[in-house]
């Protein structure tokens, strides 16, 4: 055996150090992987010891990572994907399951949260979330449904529009980032993507015209969801996608942090379905999706 693969840490320390990059909550990541939090701590404290770095800074309620930490999880957090969806092709299709794809973002905060109520009207549905930030191929990889999040003019052949893409500052506690009061304090979360400057302060700062706050420091995640889940927990304001965001707003956990109108942007969300006809099961899907979009929208 090649002595570089002698020297990996075992797979499953990997796992747990991927969700807890995610969603930078160990308890959070615990219930994730059913397994106790102590146990996920221990692999943590494992991986680093191995790697001989901290990937982690604790925090009283959430983790972030390391400069070592963020350079590791956006090689892992691909690597696993990738590694879960070519064995997920190589089992067995159901034919009674449904299998849809869309981004880590859209499943974490949209779908996710709202997978009770499908389970509800169709308990016989049997679904696998499959959440990967890649494109991947319906027909290649043996799956009915999925969401894509692009401009117009990219959007899939026979794709059907779900809502559009406005963008809201959102922090955990009431605060106006155009007031004087936050010069010096507010802490910005933003989304460390290149290939998506719109979702970046930048662009709305400009494309608003809001004065640019004097931020006490900007935290950056890889991952949409991370902001969001870190501006839940109170460490500062994030750019708040509504069709992601609408559901915390809703229930208060999250509230504007601007008086300014929300941002539009020429993105949306679309629903696509594979070539060949939908299973009976996948047509339940996809027009529960429909609907609640369609509801959405109207909201």
């Amino acid at each position: 055996m090649p002595p570089r693969l002698l020297n990996l840490p075992p797979l499953e320390l990997f796992r747990g150090f991927v969700a807890v990059g995610r969603s930078l909550n160990v308890t959070a990541a615990a219930r994730e992987l059913a397994i106790t939090q102590p146990a996920l701590s221990r692999q943590i404290h494992a991986l680093e010891d191995a790697l001989g770095c901290a990937l982690f800074v604790r925090r009283h309620r959430s983790v972030e990572l390391t400069p070592e930490g963020a350079r590791l999880f956006r090689t892992a957090d691909a690597w696993l994907d990738q590694l879960g969806e070519a064995i997920e092709a190589l089992r067995p299709v159901d034919p009674s399951s449904v299998a849809l794809t869309t981004s880590t973002g859209f499943a974490a905060l949209w779908l996710l949260p709202r997978l009770g109520e499908l389970q509800a009207i169709h308990p016989d549905v049997d679904l696998r979330v499959v959440a990967s930030n890649r494109v991947l191929d319906l027909e290649r990889e043996a799956i009915d449904l999925a969401v894509r999040y692009c401009p117009t003019e990219r959007a899939p052949s026979g794709a059907v529009r779900l809502f559009g893409e406005e963008l809201l500052p959102v922090s955990s506690r009431p605060m106006d980032l155009d007031g004087p009061a936050q010069d010096g304090k507010a802490v910005l979360l933003d989304y460390d993507d290149p290939t998506h400057p719109l979702l970046h302060w930048a662009h709305w700062l400009k494309a608003s015209g809001a004065p640019r706050p004097r931020p006490f420091r900007v935290l950056r995640f890889t991952q949409y969801e991370q902001a969001i889940h870190a501006a839940l927990a109170g460490h500062g304001v994030a750019l708040g996608r509504l069709a992601l965001v609408r559901s915390f707003l809703a229930t208060g956990q999250l509230v504007a942090a601007t008086r300014r109108r929300p941002l539009p942007i020429d993105y949306g969300y679309w629903l696509v379905s594979r070539s060949r006809p939908l299973g009976r099961n996948a047509g339940k899907v996809r027009s529960w999706i429909l609907s609640r979009a369609s509801e959405e929208a109207r909201e």
